[in-house]
């Protein structure tokens, strides 16, 4: 990719975040027919009682009234969870003697964060106000609880087969039927009043007119993240009564504009393909009129590629089996268990490394596949031809390994499939977005791999026994597929590169739609840039990175003939990661964070200064790119920058709402996570011992002569 095409390519996705941002302030209102209900916390009297009833409506586990009027359970700060959708605390009175008490549950946000973030749809806002939960659709990814302003979404992290993401429902069926909630219906002192949104607003409004001295003038889900449909009045500060300070702003009108304004119609993408096989295209007669100068005919580019010879079972390949061995116990133990039982998430972590490393890692140390496919077949860079099929492989197997650990993560791995249905397609959900793009891209990472299927059987068909009359389809059908996808194999890379580059970015974008919760270091709606930059960074790094302990694992010298000239690019590609990240801290105003002490301010500056700052001034270096050691660690530098960054966004910089603990990975995570690394080490060995994916190296020249040049 040259600078011109790299510099369209960054303008149009910063045009298009640029422009989800100037409509990101769009409101969304209330239904017209919403209902609401008005909690008065100066009328409480912590009872309880409310609690009680939620627990009858919604069959959760009963417990008598009596045990309800216990207070010592106000001692410490609660929070729903998947068997309790409600509950009571008590806080001190600001200014007097006494205490004040205050009801919790899922305020039915008019703009729901979790419905926004759900990919098939198992959360939706109904005409009535109430944000209804179907289980039959949820796939347990719990993004929803990511998502949430309020922490308020619980999991159900112990039930292997049917876990729910689990909160009040706002006794949809009983306000459906035109009864008033349950909590509302016995609450004593009348402090939950039950109506219409609008006319709430207005009593709540009268209220406060009427006794200044008793209440703030501030009404609590009249415009926090968009409005909800549970209304607050009280007479301090609502932070002191645990209620966390938040924006105007639904997050989910961040994303959803950021989707719409990238993906609106699908212009960006489609452009971004005709593009592409415009440059190849013109690319190939280029080609083709410079062998016809010359008075020859074209030469094709493909690099004679053979399995490599050698024993397959090694001690380090025996270490990897122990590997996976350990993390094949605790998958067993997770899938008949469930997800509790081997991680430390909870309500307040819903995701932990699985996703941070399992997939976000993952997903971006794939990119030297789309990478690598883009130099050497879109902009006709013939030399970096040897890189390609190493590259392929490591892509293939890495987003193989991506869909493994998703499957471990979603609590309802069954119905992976769901997003595939029309009926469930969530448009203006991001991860519903990158969920069709890896799907989509791993099939035609798949298909891209099958010239060297056909390559290593082609000619050499020999069924045993009674299958050995098939011996001539089998070679027919090899040399049918051959001829087939080299006519058409360009329309499957060209489609590669774009949707790398749709899902690479909105990888970045998954952690947009929760700016309450995460450091502002990281925060920032041009994500999705930071993250398709940084891919295009860590690409060409893990070609260098594999390259280089292929060799040295498979007996080969180091392919500095190649290697060298692709690390030329990685320092323009490192300085538009390093300026776009600088620039958008300046334009925030958060440059002042990395001098405020803190270790987030320390971890951040770790990730840019070794992880981006110090390669992108070797690669600089004549003499870091001709050395192989100095060239690997600098590529290794950018890979853990690349590696940390994913960790930082998505776990570093996460700050739940309610924290009451630190997220540190459980034994069982680790060992799933090494395991499924383990494998791809495995299987990388595999496939390159029993398939073309190495290129034939020419013989050592003798003594002083120099190998001739291709």
């Amino acid at each position: 990719m040259d600078r011109r095409d790299f510099l369209k390519t960054v303008g149009a996705v910063g045009v298009g975040i640029a422009a989800a941002d100037a409509s990101a302030s769009t409101a969304v209102h209330a239904p017209p027919d919403a209902f609401g209900v008005l909690v008065d916390t100066t009328a409480c009297i912590g009872c309880r009682k409310c609690e009680w009833a939620c627990n009858q409506v919604n069959e959760l586990p009963v417990q008598p009234l009596e045990e309800f009027e216990n207070k010592d359970v106000f001692a410490a700060m609660r929070r729903p969870d998947a068997g309790n959708f409600t509950v009571v605390n008590q806080w001190a009175r600001e200014g007097r003697e006494g205490n004040v008490w205050a009801k919790v549950q899922c305020l039915h946000c008019n703009d729901p964060a979790c419905a926004s973030a759900c990919l098939v749809s198992a959360l939706e806002k109904q005409p009535n106000g109430a944000v209804k939960y179907d289980p039959w659709r949820c796939m347990g990814c719990r993004y929803c609880m990511v998502a949430c302003p309020f922490q308020i979404p619980a999991y159900q992290y112990a039930d292997a087969l049917s876990p729910e993401v689990r909160k009040c429902t706002f006794c949809v069926e009983r306000i459906s039927a035109g009864e008033r909630p349950g909590c509302v219906e016995i609450c004593p002192v009348e402090c939950l009043i039950y109506g219409k949104r609008e006319e709430l607003l207005t009593l709540a409004h009268e209220r406060i007119g009427a006794y200044p001295g008793r209440y703030l003038d501030h009404v609590y889900g009249e415009h926090e993240v968009g409005g909800t449909s549970w209304l607050y009045i009280a007479g301090q500060p609502f932070p002191s009564l645990g209620f966390p300070e938040l924006g105007e702003q639904s997050p989910a009108r961040i994303t959803e504009n950021i989707q719409h304004g990238i993906f609106r119609r699908f212009i960006a993408p489609v452009a971004l393909y005709a593009t592409l096989a415009q440059v190849m295209w013109l690319g190939s007669r280029k080609d083709e009129v410079a062998a016809a100068a010359r008075g020859r005919t074209i030469m094709s580019s493909h690099v004679h590629a053979a399995p490599i010879r050698m024993r397959f079972f090694t001690r380090g390949t025996w270490v990897l089996v122990a590997l996976m061995a350990v993390g094949l116990c605790f998958a067993a133990v997770r899938f008949t268990k469930g997800i509790g039982a081997v991680t430390n998430l909870d309500n307040q972590w819903p995701w932990g490394i699985w996703i941070a490393i399992d997939i976000a890692c993952g997903v971006a140390l794939a990119a030297g596949g789309f990478t690598t496919a883009a130099l050497a077949h879109v902009f006709h860079r013939e030399k970096f031809e040897p890189i390609v099929r190493p590259a392929l492989i490591t892509a293939m197997l890495g987003y193989t390994v991506v869909v493994i650990g998703l499957l471990a993560d979603l609590g309802r791995y069954y119905n992976v499939w769901h997003p595939m249905v029309p009926s469930m397609w969530s448009g203006h959900s991001v991860l519903f977005e990158v969920g069709i793009c890896v799907m989509f891209y791993l099939t035609v990472l798949y298909i891209e791999f099958l010239p060297m299927v056909t390559e290593r059987f082609r000619g050499r068909v020999a069924l045993p026994g009674a299958l050995r009359p098939l011996n001539g389809f089998v070679e027919g059908l090899l040399r049918l597929f051959d001829r087939t996808l080299g006519r058409i194999m360009s329309v499957f890379i060209i489609a590669g590169v774009v949707l790398s580059c749709m899902h690479q970015s909105s990888l970045g974008a998954l952690m947009v739609i929760a700016p309450y919760k995460m450091h502002p270091l990281w925060w920032t709606q041009v994500l999705p840039l930071l993250f398709l930059l940084s891919a295009f960074c860590v690409g060409p790094c893990m070609v260098i990175f594999e390259s280089m302990l292929a060799s040295r694992a498979f007996g080969r010298r180091p392919e500095m003939e190649v290697l060298g000239p692709l690390s030329k690019i990685l320092p323009v590609l490192l300085f538009f990661f390093i300026s776009t990240k600088a620039m958008d801290l300046a334009v925030r105003g958060q440059l002042y964070r990395l001098a405020d002490g803190s270790w987030q301010s320390g971890v951040f500056l770790v990730e840019m200064g070794f992880g981006f700052v110090l390669p992108f001034l070797m690669f600089f270096s004549s003499r870091v790119r001709r050395s192989p050691r100095l060239l690997f660690t600098a590529a290794t530098l950018v890979i853990f920058g690349v590696v940390m960054n994913r960790i930082d966004v998505f776990l570093v910089a996460f700050r739940p709402v309610y924290a009451t603990k630190h997220y540190f990975p459980h034994v069982g995570e680790l060992a799933i996570t090494t395991g499924l690394i383990a494998f791809l080490i495995f299987a990388y060995r595999f496939v390159v011992l029993n398939f073309p994916v190495m290129h034939v190296e020419a013989p050592a020249s003798p003594p002083g002569k120099e190998a001739p040049h291709a």
